[in-house]
């Protein structure tokens, strides 16, 4: 027998985002400035607009919320969450780099505060005060450096 309706979950949003890490281990965050998620911060990411790929919206919301180009190194992970009002989301996240020259400078002022980079140290005391947007951060960054690791440990080896 096939599976029914039943066991669909409908997702009622698609949002997509990097993961840009510099050659410390560092991870980029933005502050966000919007009501409800005000001086939070998370990693550049957004909806995905109407006719969009998930990949365009990725490089999208990396330009408008830091102002850098990035480049994909890899397809990182999928995280479903749910919204305060219950609605699923399904956030798509790329590990990508940026060129360490490019000035971070967010295209939207009116959504972003500010941008900066944390060690894991340094993320770690802003998640345990509260400072962080969502936990599908945390596993972000934590995911992020674990597959840097696989790939610098595979170059290496050939």
């Amino acid at each position: 027998m096939q599976y029914d309706e039943k066991l669909h979950i409908p997702i009622h949003a698609r949002a997509a985002g990097v993961a840009i890490l510099d050659h410390q281990d560092r991870i980029l965050l933005v502050r966000e400035k919007m009501e409800g998620k005000a001086g939070l911060w998370h990693i550049p990411s957004g909806s995905v607009e109407r006719g969009e790929s998930l990949e365009m919206a990725a490089k999208r919301e990396a330009w408008e919320e830091t102002g850098l180009e990035v480049s994909f190194v890899s397809y990182l992970n999928t995280y479903v969450g749910r919204f305060p009002d219950g609605a699923f989301v399904a956030r798509h996240v790329w590990l990508a780099e940026a060129d360490p020259d490019q000035p971070v400078a967010p295209q939207l002022a009116d959504e972003i505060a500010a941008c900066r980079r944390f060690s894991m140290e340094e993320f770690e005391a802003l998640y345990q005060a509260g400072k962080v947007r969502m936990y599908h951060t945390k596993l972000i960054f934590e995911e992020a450096r674990a597959l840097k690791q696989v790939l610098a440990d595979r170059a290496r080896c050939r």
